[in-house]
C-alpha cells in the first residue's frame, strides 16, 4: 500500500522498569528507563522519523506479558481516541510476551471460564497527555504504558504529520518490527 516501514529496536535494559525489584508495582517504583526504546519511520531504506518511546507494560496494576513480543506486527492508523486526546493507532496482528494475538481490531479477547470473553484489552499507539476527563495538554510525569507504545505528545503529532503528507488514512495499515539489543 505505501513505502512506509516502522522498525522499534527495545533496548533489554527497558524491561528494567521497576526502581526496586523486590518492590511491588507502584506509581514511585514503576518509572525506571522508561522510553528508552528507538522509534523509527522508515520510507523504503531511509530513515524519515526517528524518536524514543515506551514499548513495556510498565503501568502499576496492569500486566507486564502485555508488553509486545519482539517480531512483526501492524499500525492501524488513525483509530477511534474513545479517551485519548490527540490522533492514536492500534496496533494490530502481534503478540504479546505471553503469546496471546493481538487481532486486526487491536484487541486481545481473554476468553472467561465459561467460554465467554472477559475483557477486551486494546493495543495502541498514543502519546503521554493523560487520559479525558483530565484537561487536555496535561501529561503523565513518564510514559505509563500498558503494553502501548507511548510517544511524547509532540513527537506523536509529528509523526502524525508525515502520515498526512503521505496521504495515510483511517485504518491504512503501516508494517513494522520489533527487535531487541
Amino acid at each position: 500500500m505505501n513505502d512506509l516501514f516502522i522498525r522499534i529496536i527495545r533496548k533489554k535494559i527497558s524491561y528494567n522498569y521497576k526502581r526496586y525489584s523486590d518492590k511491588p508495582d507502584a506509581w514511585d517504583n514503576n518509572d525506571q528507563n522508561s522510553s528508552l526504546d528507538d522509534f523509527h519511520l522508515y520510507v523504503d531504506e531511509g530513515i524519515l522519523f526517528s524518536d524514543k518511546v515506551q514499548t513495556i507494560a510498565n503501568i502499576p496494576g496492569g500486566r507486564f506479558l502485555d508488553t509486545i513480543a519482539p517480531g512483526q506486527f501492524q499500525i492501524k492508523c488513525f483509530v477511534p481516541n474513545r479517551s485519548f486526546y490527540g490522533r492514536i493507532h492500534g496496533i494490530i496482528n502481534a503478540y504479546d510476551l505471553d503469546g496471546q494475538r493481538i487481532n486486526e481490531n487491536s484487541i486481545e479477547t481473554v476468553v472467561g471460564t465459561n467460554g465467554a470473553p472477559m475483557s477486551f484489552t486494546r493495543w495502541l499507539m498514543h502519546d503521554n497527555q493523560k487520559l479525558m476527563p483530565n484537561l487536555p495538554n496535561q501529561m503523565t510525569r513518564i510514559a505509563w504504558s500498558a503494553g502501548c507504545f507511548v510517544h511524547s505528545k509532540a513527537n506523536l503529532e509529528a509523526f502524525n504529520t508525515i502520515l498526512d503528507s503521505y496521504k495515510i488514512m483511517p485504518n491504512d495499515v503501516i508494517n513494522g518490527e520489533l527487535i531487541e539489543e
